[in-house]
């Protein structure tokens, strides 16, 4: 088979496409022949070194939709499911998951997989900020996969959205690095995404008792708070990340937030699609931060 293989840590060019063995499942898994492949920025600081990545060379990649072709329930053969892997594999013809969900039949594969890792993502942090209508709700960096659902659902229940975005998608331009002073006061949940030391000042902004969630480094690191100023307001700071929240409990509701791009509550937003060969040209776009949605290989 075809597949990425990342060659040590750096820019796109440390990604390579390769002749494969077919992974063998194991017991409880699942074989699937890929039909379309997410491309999530998280990979790209995977990708060089920014976050701490397994040994190389080995097949990247960690969201994958296609059509099953090995279970251990035959009922599962020719049905279409997403993956999710935490050790890799995706970037391929075909992968074998123990995590995997399955697609309703009016949702195409790069819709799945364009949704269900960040609009899963988006629906958890939703759940545990117990967004309710009437609040305020600052959204950082909406024009990323995950940024755009948290708007999208904040939105249906009745909540005031004040988004972020770089080059004009947005209200407040985050490549200002005074953008959180033209942020309003009174915001009730910070969707925290960007991260760094200057996060703190998002304070001041909210309302006695508001609650941040705290779930990515688009900065390339991790936000700053002074204890006594989450005591101060009565601040509730929730970390969002690891096995706990991925493989519990974003993994939880990945089959409601597939129901609601099915039902239409949800649309899934493609950026662009590239061929697997062209996985460098997709990764340098995912890191231009240019585009708005999901890129997707098509194997």
């Amino acid at each position: 088979m075809r597949a990425v293989v990342q060659h040590g840590t750096g820019g796109p060019e440390v990604l390579e496409v390769a002749d494969r063995p077919e992974p063998t499942r194991k017991p409880g898994e699942v074989l699937v022949r890929t039909e379309a492949i997410g491309v999530p920025f998280y990979e790209t600081q995977l990708r060089s070194g920014l976050i701490p990545a397994g040994p190389a060379p080995a097949v990247f990649g960690h969201e994958a939709a296609g059509i099953v072709v090995e279970a251990d329930d035959e009922t599962l053969l020719g049905r279409r499911v997403v993956t999710m892997s935490f050790t890799g594999g995706a970037y391929a013809e075909v992968v074998a998951a123990s995590q995997y969900t399955l697609v309703p039949d009016t949702v195409t594969p790069e819709q799945a997989v364009a949704a269900a890792v960040p609009a899963s993502v988006a629906l958890a942090l939703m759940h545990t900020a117990d967004v309710e209508a009437g609040e305020t709700v600052l959204v950082e960096a909406v024009s990323g996969a995950i940024g755009g659902y948290l708007a999208r659902l904040a939105e249906r229940r009745g909540a005031r959205v004040v988004a972020t975005a770089g080059k004009g998608k947005a209200d407040i331009d985050h490549h200002d690095p005074d953008w959180r002073q033209k942020v309003p006061e009174g915001v009730d949940v910070v969707f925290e995404s960007i991260g760094g030391p200057r996060a703190a000042e998002l304070l001041a902004k909210l309302a006695p008792h508001g609650r941040i969630l705290a779930y990515g480094l688009l900065s390339g690191e991790f936000p700053t708070f002074p204890v006594a100023g989450l005591i101060a307001r009565g601040i509730t700071l929730i970390g969002f990340g690891g096995p706990d929240a991925y493989g519990k409990r974003v993994a939880a509701v990945r089959a409601e937030a597939l129901g609601l791009v099915a039902d239409g509550t949800l649309t899934p937003v493609l950026d662009r699609t590239y061929a697997l060969a062209d996985v460098a040209a997709a990764h340098a776009r995912v890191e231009s931060r240019e585009g708005v949605g999901k890129v997707v290989l098509i194997p």
